[in-house]
């Protein structure tokens, strides 16, 4: 890989890359801090594990903690084609394997659809999950003509198929960032000039950065427990 020069003066990044850098750590830091509340106050001993726990079925668990394994092994390909140079790898692993719906864009893929077809079904999905969630969390005109329950489950989060029906709302709140800042650096990544750029390459561990830290917030907060 090329080596960047000594001495650089950075330039400064776009602004629009700023803002989203600081709503994702505002959506991360407000989950991180309601999960916080459920913490013990009294100091705890260092064999105690003070995290709040999210108990889960046998298969669920083990499903769900082989998922956070795959994730750690995408960033990691991610890591070696940033290395390489491959900024398209990067964006792709980023894309197709830790954005929201991962499992879809990636069975997609495999089955040879193209990346406009991708992008057109992640639309759809994108607009049906707004929509869901608005239903939950605005209310609904009831069938009599009155006002719904208010706010759902979750606070509005959506209750889809896959982990996040098991968990609490801001574990799933901690995850929606996580899956914002894949699709984000996968968007830097597809930016990025050729030959990079030491703006380029601080726009990309920037944005790498993010979903890393969404990763170490949760891992902070919560642990898994097996429910026999």
């Amino acid at each position: 890989m090329r080596a960047l020069e000594t001495g650089t003066k950075y330039p400064a990044l776009h602004p629009t890359f700023h803002n989203r850098h600081r709503s994702l750590k505002k959506k991360l830091c407000a989950a991180l801090l309601a999960a916080s509340l459920a913490l013990p106050l009294a100091p705890v001993s260092a064999e105690e594990d003070p995290r709040a726990a999210v108990q889960l079925p046998a298969d669920v668990a083990a499903a769900f903690l082989a998922e956070m394994r795959t994730h750690m092994a995408n960033l990691d390909d991610v890591m070696a084609a940033l290395a390489e140079e491959d900024f398209e790898a990067a964006a792709s692993i980023a894309e197709l394997q830790m954005t929201q719906g991962h499992h879809r864009w990636a069975s997609m893929a495999k089955q040879g659809a193209s990346e406009e077809e991708i992008a057109a079904a992640k639309e759809r999905f994108k607009a049906r999950r707004a929509a869901r969630d608005g239903q939950m969390g605005d209310g609904q005109m009831g069938a009599g003509g009155g006002q719904g329950q208010g706010k759902g489950m979750g606070g509005g989060m959506a209750m889809g198929p896959g982990f996040g029906r098991y968990m609490p709302e801001d574990f799933r709140a901690m995850g929606d960032v996580f899956h914002e800042a894949a699709e984000s650096f996968a968007a830097t990544a597809r930016n990025a000039a050729s030959p990079a750029t030491p703006e380029d390459y601080r726009a990309l561990l920037e944005g790498l950065q993010e979903i890393t830290m969404a990763c170490r917030a949760c891992h902070d907060a919560y642990k898994v427990e097996v429910v026999r």
